[in-house]
């Protein structure tokens, strides 16, 4: 059985071909030809973490595959990442185990690569400022997504931590090349045309009044139903993408609270990106329309690089 590492995942796959590799990945999913059950969640006894379980298959792909990551939001402090896990993938014929592969830029990857592609399907064409709410590793790829498909002047970083901030914009400014800046004030993110929020985050980051007409979200960080980093009322003006809805309804705060409150219905969610993918659903109509691409990570995402590993490791 074929160990790949994070090393050989950076080595042989670029952004562009991840991007690639989630078009097709959520088009299987709408098209019934993946299975990605809602995953199995078991909660650290000082829920201070959590262990998912995430199994998916595909025909398409011809494999099985299961996820098994834990995350610690805590873990940053004891130098530590906050994502660890392996995801093993077996043959779909007949069942043979083919590879095990190391999951944290796995999932970095192909998080960030979702962005991009729900960038480039939902966000207006001509577009000028990114911001980012986050500083840690996810908020890299969702940089980096977002730079494949959309050619940004000027990225302004939002944190609580002005330190970690500043070491993140030095980073990227070193990486791509482009002018990322701090930010100094809630008026700036009014110029913003993408924002992607990549945080822990139990409350919004911004309220609906603070954003430009037409803008882009991707939000990504919350991921169960305590956590809302999108506010209510702009789930609601919004054109609501998700990436799965089945688990879009039952895990993330940004879709789950506005549901409990009644400020929507789960019919709100106007398509999955599959949807947009094949052509069934439309996605933006309007230059003044808000758009919002709520992800909370599927693993058919997962199955779609490690079958392109598998095929460059394996099959040549």
């Amino acid at each position: 059985m074929k160990q790949i590492s994070t090393a050989d995942i950076q080595k042989k796959i670029s952004m562009r071909q991840a991007i690639d590799l989630m078009k097709e990945a959520f088009s299987q999913l709408s098209l019934g030809n993946a299975v990605a059950p809602v995953r199995t969640v078991m909660n650290s006894s000082d829920d201070s973490g959590r262990v998912l379980f995430m199994p998916s298959y595909s025909s398409a792909f011809g494999l099985f595959g299961l996820k098994m990551v834990s995350v610690f939001d805590h873990n940053t402090s004891k130098k530590l990442p906050v994502i660890q896990g392996h995801m093993m993938i077996m043959d779909g014929n007949d069942g043979t185990p083919l590879a095990s592969i190391e999951a944290e830029y796995l999932t970095e990857l192909r998080t960030g690569a979702a962005s991009g592609l729900a960038t480039d399907l939902l966000a207006r064409k001509h577009v000028e400022v990114l911001a980012i709410f986050g500083t840690g590793t996810q908020a890299e790829t969702q940089l980096e997504g977002v730079l494949m498909v959309r050619s940004v002047q000027e990225v302004i970083v939002f944190g609580t931590h002005a330190d970690k901030v500043f070491s993140f914009c030095r980073r990227m400014k070193d990486r791509f090349d482009i002018n990322i800046v701090p930010s100094e004030s809630f008026d700036e993110l009014r110029e913003a045309d993408i924002i992607c929020t990549a945080t822990t985050c139990s409350q919004p980051l911004f309220q609906e009044h603070q954003l430009k007409r037409g803008v882009h979200i991707n939000g990504i960080g919350s991921y169960k139903p305590s956590m809302q980093e999108i506010p209510s009322d702009v789930i609601k003006r919004s054109l609501l993408v998700v990436d799965h809805r089945e688990a879009a309804l039952t895990e993330p705060g940004d879709i789950v609270i506005p549901v409990r409150e009644g400020i929507i219905t789960k019919d709100h969610i106007h398509a999955e990106i599959g949807e947009i993918v094949n052509g069934s659903k439309r996605g933006r109509t309007s230059e003044d329309e808000i758009t919002v691409f709520k992800s909370v990570g599927n693993a058919i995402q997962d199955l779609a690089i490690a079958g392109f590993m598998i095929d460059r490791d394996i099959k040549r």
